[in-house]
């Protein structure tokens, strides 16, 4: 998965940030019906000037990952949307392609300056949608990574302090799992260096951003990814310390 589909982070319940989406795909589909033989609007035009201009974009996604995604943006309700995406999980058909169609036209949309409700429905669908991809493709050493973090922020103040509290926090949740420390510590190796790569293609993006000009809020934007990333690995060499601590005193 891109870097900037691992930063994007949900600011919403899933089923929220879908219903503005379908709302708008489904009046767009009613201006067809009853306007066929007339020239549609530009908020139609708009959208499907997004659509064709990102179908042309990414060269990882598949013409079967577009025609996944229009699927979904055609839907008549978020309830049929919502569908669609369960049976495309099922199935294997919910692909990183298809989250690549959705973000590569919200953000031909974006750079263009189209329409802020044409934006704002795209980012909904495009944000539920990988929502629903990495809620159905976590690792399951990272689930137990949260698990850890979650275990460990319940501790009280004298708790958290204590090694032996901190130690039975990690034990339990690999117990639970039936995990050994040694294949939970090759994971979380694995994944930081996976996060070192990442920082390098993220700082890479954001350069070359400045470099085209981003406004105040962009900045803004920038600026919390980049607090999420440092905080995202400092949980996590904090997990290896105790993961590696729980070893040596097996």
């Amino acid at each position: 998965m891109t870097t900037q589909m691992m930063t994007m982070r949900m600011r919403a319940p899933v089923r929220s940030r879908v219903h503005p989406a379908m709302r708008r795909v489904r009046q767009h589909k009613h201006h067809q019906h009853r306007h066929k033989a007339t020239p549609s609007n530009q908020g139609d035009d708009e959208l499907a000037q997004a659509m064709a201009n990102a179908q042309m974009a990414p060269p990882n996604v598949r013409e079967e990952d577009f025609t996944n995604y229009y699927r979904i943006l055609n839907a008549q309700s978020p309830e049929e949307a919502s569908e669609a995406i369960d049976a495309m999980t099922r199935d294997g058909s919910l692909t990183e392609g298809v989250v690549e169609a959705a973000l590569a036209t919200y953000q031909t949309a974006q750079s263009k300056g189209e329409g802020p409700e044409i934006i704002a429905a795209l980012k909904g669908l495009f944000e539920y949608l990988l929502d629903c991809y990495q809620r159905a493709n976590v690792p399951p050493a990272l689930g137990l990574i949260d698990a850890c973090v979650s275990g460990l922020s319940a501790l009280d103040d004298r708790a958290r302090a204590d090694d032996a509290a901190q130690d039975a926090v990690v034990r339990d949740v690999l117990r639970d799992a039936q995990m050994s420390v040694e294949e939970f510590l090759a994971n979380i190796d694995m994944f930081l260096q996976s996060m070192t790569q990442q920082d390098a293609q993220f700082d890479a993006q954001v350069a070359q951003m400045r470099a085209e000009g981003v406004d105040e809020e962009r900045e803004q934007q920038i600026a919390q990814l980049v607090d999420m990333r440092g905080a995202a690995k400092e949980q996590m060499l904090v997990i290896r310390a105790i993961s590696q601590r729980c070893l040596m005193s097996a």
